[in-house]
């Protein structure tokens, strides 16, 4: 898979080393804007990207690009995905995929229409320990009872939302808030096990411009429920943690990264549970991305957008 990478942002300082020394993708051009152009040229000559560019009708028409991986700000994703899907190209969005149930579903719809890849780089869904969690620990647990997650890390911005500068990560035209930055992870690790709730809300703390500084979402499953809590204005020790009616389950860290495992079952000692190594947290997921655009995997690659557009319907009916 020949890519082309969207954005020059933090995260895509963090993914550059790990797709270039992916199989099965090649690195083909980079695109930014114009006020970003030396930092462009310099990831360039790091990698080894043979195109930097400014315009993006360039990128689309470039027959030796397959793919474009767009991580810009989330306010964006969309209008990029469409003009990607319509000249032709697959499609990686960072998470949150868009802003809305019904952009992505119009994107998926016309990606499914050309059959084109169009896929959400959510890293839990592909880490080995989750797969090892949801297809062999949570069954020990017997009836799932209760699920809550929380992923708080104050933002490097904060202080400067404080001062009254809005940034993209603070300003809701750009998408930003804890809610569409940080838990939305734990809403996809939520609705990965559990399916879509009968009934969600959203309880958050709201700043002086209406973004949601932290926030609670509380999804409802009958006798089941699950609680995911973000935020970006205060720091804790973020965790995961699954109650069943035989057991709990304690993940240490994000439910993104999930860096350890405590399993405890009744009558018994808590363990914990040795996890499959990883190199970096994003490598399985550009690992099943290769490997998914090389085998034409349209069931997996339906199946995953299939599970983010519950995520959106579901945050589209808390908000």
């Amino acid at each position: 898979m020949k890519l082309s990478v969207i954005g020059t942002g933090k995260i895509v300082h963090e993914a550059l080393p790990i797709i270039a020394a992916t199989n099965g993708i090649t690195l083909r051009s980079i695109w930014t804007r114009e006020h970003s152009m030396a930092k462009a040229e310099a990831l360039a000559e790091q990698y080894g990207i043979a195109v930097v560019t400014s315009d993006y009708a360039a990128v689309l028409a470039d027959p030796q690009v397959d793919a474009v991986y767009i991580a810009l700000i989330n306010s964006v994703h969309y209008v990029f995905a469409r003009q990607a899907l319509h000249a032709g190209k697959h499609v990686i969005l960072e998470k949150p995929a868009c802003l809305s149930y019904s952009e992505l579903l119009a994107l998926a719809n016309e990606a499914r229409q050309r059959h084109l890849m169009l896929i959400e780089a959510v890293t839990l869904l592909h880490l080995p320990a989750f797969h090892l969690l949801r297809t062999e620990l949570l069954p020990l647990l017997g009836t799932l009872r209760h699920v809550e997650c929380n992923y708080s890390q104050r933002s490097s911005r904060y202080d400067a939302y404080l001062r009254g500068e809005v940034l993209p990560a603070f300003d809701p035209a750009a998408g930003g808030g804890a809610l569409m930055d940080i838990n939305i992870y734990n809403l996809h690790f939520v609705l990965a096990l559990l399916g879509k709730p009968q009934a969600a809300k959203y309880i958050c703390r709201r700043g002086f411009n209406g973004v949601d500084l932290s926030g609670t979402a509380v999804l409802e499953y009958g006798e089941q429920t699950a609680l995911c809590t973000g935020a970006k204005d205060t720091d804790a020790p973020s965790f995961g943690l699954l109650q069943g009616d035989n057991g709990w389950l304690r993940i240490e860290g994000s439910v993104s990264t999930m860096t350890a495992i405590t399993l405890c079952l009744r009558g018994q000692q808590p363990q914990s549970i040795p996890l499959p190594p990883v190199s970096h947290r994003l490598a399985p997921e550009f690992s099943v991305f290769a490997d998914l655009f090389h085998q034409q995997d349209y069931t997996t690659i339906n199946r995953l957008l299939d599970h983010s557009l519950l995520v959106l319907q579901t945050v589209d009916e808390m908000v």
